[in-house]
């Protein structure tokens, strides 16, 4: 970790100059910085938290945060973003608020140095007194190398999940993924059957997802031209670094009991969005599915723990998905088996169907929870594992 880095001779007193070598590509080290999805992950010195108001990558761009501190004080932050080149350099402006009289200017340049990256901040404060501050009463130096540090930690775990031979050192995660759930916590409306498969709520969970370029690539068609807003950033980890996935009897076919035949082969067609094995959880059992693209379901009745641990020798070293319904997120949420999550809770109130929330008490003390809304009106709000 570098701190002294080519100083401007005309604003060295004003300056602070941090770096870094990470071991990552350029295009992932900086792909980091452009989604509060990666942001909330590592912005920020050790023991620190956010939780974002407003976010748009772009120049002109905001990004409205609190920072929460390990003693419990928020410090209210304003982010404009001024100007984006990827991969090489971004310049913003940093404050408490609009326009606040006290905002500095930081220019993050990416060069790439072999495999790695090394990332540089300059951060220019209109003052020397501000900059002297900044330093001595806020520690920024040792929070900037700690900030770059907690990046190179966050980087190495994302090159790991998008990689196509993960380390196996590496902990395969549970995470849960673009899961819809009413205001009032429903996952899924009443009455589902063939005709309905989200009962009554029709596709009204899915409608902050539909026009996302992930979901109309999965097949989703929708009238809008494909979006690359907030929730597409959201929706577009839906399947990366996933090895496996684990569903509920209710998501792969529209009636519970005896199978009357095998002829039923999921809602999605010869080539499902899943490209993974697929374990679907059912009191009745049938032969493995073998479909086009990768997707296979194999039929398994057990509990949580033992179809995690199936999924596992299916997933060879990568993430698992829940892929819901709701009692199957509840029932892995109950055996705090689950490690990281993404819920959307839509503006609609459904009254009646299958609850996601029920029994789970106290989960937040469990997870880190970060709350983005987004300008469809949903509300994306990720869960990480404590500790």
């Amino acid at each position: 970790m570098t701190t002294n880095a080519s100083h401007n001779p005309a604003t060295a007193d004003r300056e602070i100059v941090v770096s870094r070598l990470i071991k990552a590509p350029r295009e992932l080290v900086f792909e980091a910085f452009t989604e509060v999805r990666h942001l909330a992950q590592w912005w920020g010195p050790n023991g620190f938290s956010t939780t974002t108001k407003s976010f748009e990558f772009r120049s002109g761009g905001v990004w409205n945060f609190l920072m929460h501190g390990p003693d419990g004080t928020d410090y209210p932050e304003w982010i404009t973003w001024q100007d984006i080149v990827p991969p090489a350099r971004i310049t913003l402006l940093h404050g408490e608020f609009r326009d606040d009289p006290g905002t500095f200017e930081s220019i993050l340049t990416f060069e790439q140095e072999g495999g790695s990256t090394r990332v540089v901040m300059r951060t220019v404060f209109p003052t020397k007194e501000l900059r002297d501050e900044a330093v001595e009463k806020y520690h920024a130096t040792e929070g900037g190398k700690q900030t770059f540090g907690n990046l190179a930690t966050y980087v190495a775990d994302l090159a790991e999940e998008t990689s196509d031979t993960p380390s196996p050192d590496r902990a395969a995660r549970v995470r849960v993924h673009s899961f819809s759930v009413s205001i009032d916590g429903f996952g899924v409306g009443e009455g589902q059957r063939l005709e309905t498969p989200f009962g009554h709520a029709g596709t009204r969970l899915l409608e902050w997802a539909l026009p996302t370029r992930t979901f109309q690539e999965m097949g989703f068609h929708d009238e809008q031209e494909a979006s690359n807003g907030v929730d597409e950033a959201f929706a577009s980890r839906w399947n990366t670094g996933i090895g496996a996935e684990i569903m509920g009897r209710n998501k792969f076919a529209p009636k519970l009991g005896p199978w009357p035949n095998e002829e039923w082969r999921g809602w999605w067609g010869d080539n499902p969005p899943f490209h993974t094995p697929v374990i679907v959880l059912t009191h009745h059992p049938r032969p493995p599915l073998e479909m086009e693209g990768g997707t296979s379901f194999h039929f398994l009745d057990a509990g949580p723990a033992e179809a995690l641990e199936k999924a596992r020798e299916l997933a060879k070293g990568r993430d698992i998905r829940i892929g819901g319904g709701a009692s199957t997120i509840r029932q892995f949420l109950q055996a705090d088996l689950i490690d990281e999550m993404h819920i959307v809770v839509v503006p609609i109130v459904l009254g009646r169907g299958e609850r996601l929330w029920d029994g789970l008490e106290e989960l937040e003390q469990r997870f880190r929870i970060e709350s983005v809304t987004s300008p469809s009106g949903v509300i994306h709000m990720t869960f990480w594992r404590r500790g």
